[in-house]
């Protein structure tokens, strides 16, 4: 009895990897951000990505383009609310592209030890998003929520930890959850695993290069993408407080 029942569980198995269609895609995204501290308490956010697809750079997927206020309650947790403007092109070889209106709202906890810097957050965003009829853009708009969960963590390679020329080991996972009416099939939505570096271009600019992988689910069924991305960004931070210690110390002099 027992060898059929691990024979059911086989065929079980092969059938449910035959039903389901994965995509594959190699990607690669670019991206700049800006975070500003003007005060004790008040900061800004800007951030502009470019997502290119098929063999990495042939094709555009998506470009985003984000505007936001951050409130520092202390040094540990900081509250950001936001609006990303995506303009997407969802198929390869046609012309039309859909638009993405994402207001959002995030919490942030940064934390540290004596050799690791810990970065964590939990967003949720409202989702208005163009849909399509007949491959053309339509003037309809879906919308749904999405909950975000990520944590980063950084570990120094450098004798001088977090300096000009120094490079930190970086891995970070995030998971994507969605929410609303139109959401049959894909509740989860994605999860992303990073491994890549930091290299400290001076106190303010650090360049981060790496590689993602991105397992998502289609709002189908047994449908799924997986994807190779390569990852270029450059993080600014600018903190004016320090500028303005400075300027005031320049002065009395």
């Amino acid at each position: 009895m027992r060898k059929y029942y691990y024979l059911l569980i086989l065929i079980l198995t092969f059938s449910l990897k035959g039903i389901s269609q994965t995509t594959h895609t190699e990607e690669s995204w670019w991206d700049y951000l800006n975070q500003n501290r003007y005060n004790d308490h008040w900061g800004s956010w800007i951030d502009v990505q470019s997502k290119l697809r098929d063999h990495y750079v042939n094709a555009i997927n998506a470009n985003e383009y984000t505007l936001g206020a951050s409130y520092f309650q202390n040094e540990h947790f900081k509250y950001t609310g936001a609006v990303t403007l995506v303009d997407g092109f969802p198929a390869l070889n046609k012309p039309y592209h859909l638009e993405e209106y994402r207001p959002w709202q995030m919490i942030q906890l940064n934390t540290k030890t004596s050799r690791s810097k810990w970065l964590q957050w939990l967003r949720v965003e409202e989702r208005f998003k163009q849909t399509a009829i007949n491959n053309t853009a339509s003037d309809k708009y879906d919308f749904t929520y999405r909950l975000r969960y990520y944590v980063l963590a950084q570990f120094p390679l450098s004798k001088h930890m977090y300096k000009k020329g120094s490079i930190s080991f970086v891995t970070s996972e995030e998971l994507y959850l969605n929410f609303g009416e139109s959401i049959v099939y894909n509740t989860f939505d994605q999860n992303r695993v990073f491994l890549g570096f930091y290299y400290y271009l001076n106190d303010a600019n650090i360049l981060q290069l790496g590689y993602t992988n991105m397992y998502q689910k289609y709002n189908a069924p047994n449908k799924y993408l997986n994807a190779d991305v390569l990852r270029i960004s450059v993080f600014n931070n600018i903190d004016f407080r320090k500028k303005a210690i400075k300027t005031k110390s320049s002065d009395q002099l």
